[in-house]
């Protein structure tokens, strides 16, 4: 039998008088001892599929069985013989990796004897043995999804349903979960239904299911997708695939049309910067400078350290020893007037929830004490320059978190920033976002503006004048895309140097 079955499925939400289509005319087939990997931008319709399968949703039309159980009626059932993974999963921070795996198999009617026999496989698998009785609210953040998918794991359950499980997760981590997935599916059977916005990896399945705006525009293997570029690259990725997809073409490469100067000025000197937490040192005498025009990448796995130094820099928070020249400016010293000069596009979504996108460039053209008329050009400038638009009416907390990321770089440029700060700032956003993205990033970057960015995607680092790579709060690797290739014993890319220097370096 098929694992899973939908026919024309669709489902629409109503805003206000408004109808959202979220999901249109789907149909696919699941077969059993799979990794099927469901991929898309934020907003295509991925978590709205999952919630569907799950039963937590009912179709606006169309039907899906899950184990040939319908997703309707049946939906009791699908719930108690699946593994579903949310993309917030209920992990108890307050509790610790045993103590959230004993729960978990207590809520799915696992028998004692069964759990003492479950839980060392699955902490061994996940690496997470020596672990057991650290608090999960203490776990990096590649732990806390692997902790996560050991419990959706203990049931023994004949479907995993997993939603964007390596969401916000260093590559060595998403590697690593990708590994244990296959695992899964080799020893115990399982099949995987798997999203994910980070479209490398798709070669880690065996099907590729790919949605956009809520429509399935392909169901092929990775190869087939990829090989749909041919025509306009020879050694063709799954990104590029994707983009012939959408648009019929690949872009063309993005280059900088005004390199950064080696006599350009320094406006960001970073000297020996110390940020301890309690007896924890986050950040361990890090130095670095950023000069005017560069694009400076600042990359780690999770817990490294990056994103103590980012919001540093950002002067977010305080550091502990060491010194921050913002501008020319001694950042602990001149924190407001150091504001005025950057730009800072967060992590998570830092905006209204509760107001319109225009509403929220009117606040922070007000904020950053832009006059009506000048504000009034630069939210029209905003608006074109990130096809925001069409939504300029709408509530940010209801766009998609690709357009989320549109509405917050926006905001963040409507004073003219010298010095633009970006933290991961296209996660989630589809690949053709993406290319405008760091379209516009080299555009500024040519007009002169420094730039500091954090990404988990590493294709967009080669975009970057130079790299400093951190592990465990040190600065292990620096400098331009061929000197950490070079410093890699010569690794075939850019993705492969980070791999071997941060495993060289792991405890």
């Amino acid at each position: 039998m098929n694992i899973i079955e939908c026919r024309n499925l669709s489902k629409q939400f109503k805003e206000g008088r408004q109808k959202i289509e979220a999901l249109s005319d789907i149909s696919f087939d699941v077969y059993p001892g799979q990794i099927v990997a469901l991929l898309g931008p934020d907003g295509a319709g991925k978590t709205t599929l999952m919630r569907l399968l799950c039963g937590l949703l009912s179709p606006t039309s169309g039907s899906a069985h899950v184990l040939n159980w319908n997703s309707v009626r049946q939906a009791g059932k699908i719930q108690s013989h699946i593994g579903y993974m949310p993309q917030k999963f209920g992990l108890y921070e307050n509790m610790t990796v045993g103590e959230n795996l004993t729960l978990y198999a207590r809520l799915h009617a696992v028998s004692s004897k069964e759990s003492r026999e479950r839980f060392p496989q699955l902490l061994e698998m996940t690496n997470l043995a020596a672990f057991t009785d650290r608090m999960a609210g203490n776990l990096s953040g590649g732990m806390k999804q692997k902790l996560a998918l050991a419990c959706a794991l203990v049931s023994r359950p004949e479907l995993m349903l997993l939603d964007e499980p390596t969401v916000g997760v260093d590559i060595l981590s998403r590697r690593e979960l990708w590994h244990i997935l296959r695992e899964i599916v080799r020893s115990e059977g399982t099949t995987i239904l798997a999203s994910t916005s980070y479209m490398d990896e798709a070669d880690f399945s065996d099907r590729t299911l790919v949605l956009f705006d809520g429509k399935l525009i392909a169901d092929s293997t990775p190869e087939e997708i990829r090989n749909r570029a041919l025509p306009f690259t020879s050694q063709p990725t799954f990104e590029q695939g994707f983009q012939v997809l959408l648009t019929g073409s690949v872009p063309p490469p993005l280059e900088r049309q005004n390199p950064v100067r080696k006599e350009a000025s320094i406006v960001i000197r970073v000297d020996n910067l110390v940020k301890r937490f309690g007896s924890f040192t986050a950040v361990d005498h890090v130095s670095f400078e950023v000069r005017q025009g560069e694009i400076f990448g600042l990359l780690g796995a999770n817990g490294a350290g990056k994103t103590t130094t980012f919001r540093a820099l950002c002067g977010l928070s305080s550091s502990d020893d060491g010194r921050i020249e913002i501008a020319g400016l001694d950042l602990a010293q001149k924190t407001k007037s150091v504001w005025n000069r950057i730009g800072f596009v967060a992590q998570k979504f830092s905006l209204y929830s509760d107001l319109t996108v225009r509403q929220n460039m009117e606040f922070f053209g007000g904020a950053y004490g832009l006059r009506v008329s000048a504000r009034q050009n630069r939210i029209q400038w905003g608006m074109k320059t990130f096809n925001l638009e069409p939504y300029a009416d709408r509530e940010a907390g209801k766009l998609s978190m690709g357009y989320k990321r549109r509405l917050a770089m926006a905001c963040s440029l409507l004073h003219e920033p010298s010095i633009l700060f970006l933290d991961e700032a296209t996660s989630g956003a589809d690949p053709i976002a993406r290319y405008e993205f760091w379209k516009l990033i080299m555009e500024l970057a040519d007009s002169g503006v420094a730039i500091v960015v954090t990404t988990h995607f590493l294709d967009e680092a080669r975009f970057c004048d130079r790299i400093l790579i951190m592990q465990d709060g040190v600065a292990v690797a620096s400098g331009n895309g061929e000197e950490i290739i070079r410093q890699a014993g010569n690794a075939p890319n850019l993705e492969e140097a980070f791999v071997r220097i941060i495993q060289e370096k792991k405890p």
